[in-house]
């Protein structure tokens, strides 16, 4: 009797070369972006792209997005983002290959994979994640009215991957939905 722990088929896989393509260049993004920000920039600095809405602010990442857990002890860190993100990876590659869902969908997987590990490879190689994309308006007036200042966290690539991934996202769940609801109305009036 032979054990057989073939998960995905030669098809499957075929198939699902290109969004693994995506993912990678993702990855291959995110990483260049990072190594020219901390090669040509000092922790802290900031260098203005579009005056008034757009800066590369180079800074150091404990924790998630926004911050998030920047502060837990070091084990916490190590499960919730070394351990924890590489099994969501493999899931992320599982739904990549085998789920049916539509190719937006796939796409979405595809971009949180790229994203993800462009930012777990920084935590395991760093113990932080570089960030250096920074939004902001520097605030105006307008008819009297005052527009005050605002910033936007700093993130990188991986984050607009993963940010991109979830919009995607959203608008597949109101395409389906849309069409759930004009099926049912059909069926109803059938």
């Amino acid at each position: 009797m032979r054990l057989s722990l073939k998960i995905f088929t030669r098809k499957e896989i075929v198939a699902s070369i290109p969004l693994f393509i995506l993912s990678a260049i993702v990855v291959i993004l995110d990483q260049w972006s990072k190594i020219a920000v901390v090669d040509s920039f000092y922790i802290g600095e900031s260098m203005s792209i579009i005056n008034g809405f757009l800066k590369f602010t180079y800074v150091h990442n404990k924790g998630a997005a926004f911050s998030f857990g920047d502060v837990f002890n070091d084990d916490v860190r190590l499960v919730l983002f070394k351990i924890i993100p590489v099994f969501v990876g493999v899931y992320l590659t599982y739904l990549i290959v085998k789920s049916k869902e539509h190719m937006v969908m796939k796409i979405a997987y595809a971009l949180i994979l790229g994203g993800g590990a462009g930012n777990v490879a920084d935590r395991i190689r760093l113990d932080y994640v570089v960030d250096f994309i920074s939004v902001y308006h520097r605030g105006f007036e307008l008819f009297g009215m005052k527009f005050e200042p605002w910033y936007f966290a700093i993130f990188n690539l991986a984050d607009s991957a993963v940010s991109l991934a979830a919009i995607l996202l959203i608008i597949e769940f109101f395409i389906q939905r849309k069409k759930e609801k004009a099926l049912a109305k059909k069926e109803n009036v059938s």
